[in-house]
């Protein structure tokens, strides 16, 4: 059986979490990488998407996009006690400087009791981040300090 057109993995690290989401765009591989954060700290199938939302970030390039995208979801897991299951980036236009991000989210409050707790992500880091690109893959590495 060949390899899922999209999806994400943990890596192998000794103290964070170690990521490698992909997809066949740029914007689903952003969105697979959101679905694994928050895999990361709590069961993310059992999120229900009572609330929809819309964040915007931008970045002078694609990593620093991918930093600020993830860092976003952090602030509102942290501050708003929201979790989140659905992500639905609109197109990234790859051309314009700062690059932009829009993208609907969909999720509800954070409950311990219902969404379980995994790992505390402490913080998004650009050790180790790369973004590979092919023609039918976007291949996305990060770590997150726990």
């Amino acid at each position: 059986m060949g390899a899922a057109l999209e999806g994400y993995r943990f890596l192998e690290h000794t103290t964070d979490a170690y990521i490698e989401a992909w997809a066949p765009s740029l914007e689903r591989a952003f969105a697979k990488a959101a679905e694994a954060f928050f895999d990361t700290m709590l069961n993310v199938a059992k999120v229900e998407s009572k609330k929809e939302e819309t964040i915007n970030v931008d970045g002078h390039d694609e990593m620093e996009l991918l930093y600020n995208w993830l860092e976003a979801l952090l602030l509102q897991f942290d501050i708003q006690g929201m979790a989140y299951s659905e992500f639905d980036p609109s197109p990234i236009d790859t051309a314009a400087r700062p690059l932009k991000l829009e993208a609907r989210i969909s999720g509800e409050e954070y409950l311990a009791e219902k969404h379980g707790a995994k790992t505390e992500i402490k913080g998004v880091t650009y050790h180790l981040m790369n973004i590979e690109k092919t023609p039918d893959r976007i291949t996305l590495h990060f770590l997150l300090d726990l």
